[in-house]
C-alpha cells in the first residue's frame, strides 16, 4: 500500500527577520512595520526586479509556506542552471531501461539481496514523499530551489530487508560510473531517504535523467546520488560526517532555502 508523508522540514507559518547584514534586502508585506523601521526614500533602490529596500538593520513579519509543489518546467530549469543540483553529477546511462536497472544491497548484512527498478516499484512500502532540493550553493534568494513530490522506497526499508549489522555505522551509495556518496547509517535513520523512481507523477528518467535517486530531507542536494548500482554497509573506524555539520564542511546558512520576493511573496 502506498503511503504518503509530509515533506520533512517543510513548515508554514511566520518568520521574524532581525539584524541582517549590510546588504540585506527585503520587503514588508503589509503596513503593520514599526515606521522607524521602514527605509527612507533614498534608501529604495531598482534593479531588473523592481524596488528593493536595502538597510543595515531590518525587523518585520511575513508568511511563507514551503508545501508549494514545484511543476517539472521549473524542475528542469533549475537543473539547467545548477549543474549538481539534486544529484546532477552522476554520468547518462545511455539507453538503459529503468524497470530492469538492478541495484545491490549487501555489506555487512545477514540477507544481501538485489532488486531491479521494477521490484522496487511493486514494493508494498513505496511512499510518496514532498521533499525539497536545494544546490548547496543557491543563496537565500535563489532559484536553485524546488520542492518535488517524489515515490519510492525509503533506504531504512531495505535496511530491514537486509537486516544491517547493528555494528555497521556507514551506508556507500554507489552509482554506475563510480561516483560514491558516503553517509552515518545514525543519519538515514533519522531523515527521509528514499530511493526514487517517480518525480511529480512523472518518471525519474523524464524529469531528471537515469534511473533512480537518493533523496534526502533537509539535505544539501550535493548528497543526492543517482543511478545507484549498489548499496554497502561497513563498520569504519569513524564514520562520515553528518550532512550539515562543520566537520562535513557544509554548514550552508540557507538550508531550507527561502526565496523573499518584492511585496512579501515568499518563494
Amino acid at each position: 500500500m502506498e503511503k504518503t508523508t509530509k515533506k520533512i522540514a517543510g513548515v508554514t507559518g511566520t518568520l521574524m527577520l532581525l539584524s541582517m547584514g549590510a546588504n540585506a534586502a527585503v520587503a514588508f508585506a503589509d503596513d503593520g512595520i514599526s515606521p522607524d523601521l521602514r527605509p527612507a526614500a533614498d534608501e529604495q533602490v531598482t534593479g531588473a526586479e523592481g524596488s528593493v529596500v536595502a538597510k543595515e538593520k531590518v525587523a518585520g513579519a511575513f508568511s511563507y509556506t514551503q508545501s508549494k509543489v514545484s511543476s517539472v518546467a521549473d524542475i528542469v530549469r533549475a537543473m539547467g542552471a545548477a549543474q549538481y543540483l539534486c544529484g546532477g553529477q552522476a554520468s547518462e546511462v545511455g539507453e538503459a531501461n529503468a524497470a530492469d536497472w538492478v541495484i545491490a544491497v549487501g555489506g555487512q548484512v545477514e540477507s544481501p539481496y538485489a532488486m531491479t527498478v521494477a521490484e522496487l516499484q511493486q514494493d508494498p512500502d513505496v511512499q510518496k514523499t514532498l521533499i525539497g532540493c536545494s544546490c548547496s550553493g543557491n543563496p537565500a534568494d535563489g532559484g536553485a530551489s524546488v520542492n518535488a513530490m517524489v515515490r519510492g522506497v525509503s533506504v531504512n526499508v531495505l535496511m530491514k530487508k537486509a537486516a544491517v549489522s547493528p555494528d555497521a555505522n556507514t551506508a556507500v551509495f554507489i552509482s554506475s560510473d563510480g561516483y560514491e556518496v558516503a553517509l552515518p547509517v545514525s543519519y538515514l535513520k533519522s531523515h527521509q531517504c528514499p530511493i526514487v523512481f517517480d518525480v511529480n507523477g512523472s518518471s525519474i528518467d523524464e524529469v531528471m535523467g537515469g534511473t533512480n535517486q537518493l533523496w534526502l530531507g533537509s539535505t544539501s542536494a550535493r548528497y543526492f546520488a543517482r543511478n545507484i548500482v549498489s548499496i554497502t554497509f561497513e563498520t569504519r573506524d569513524e564514520a562520515p560526517a553528518a550532512p550539515g555539520t562543520p566537520e562535513a564542511g557544509d554548514t550552508y546558512a540557507n538550508l531550507p532555502n527561502i526565496g523573499v520576493d518584492f511585496g512579501g511573496t515568499i518563494g
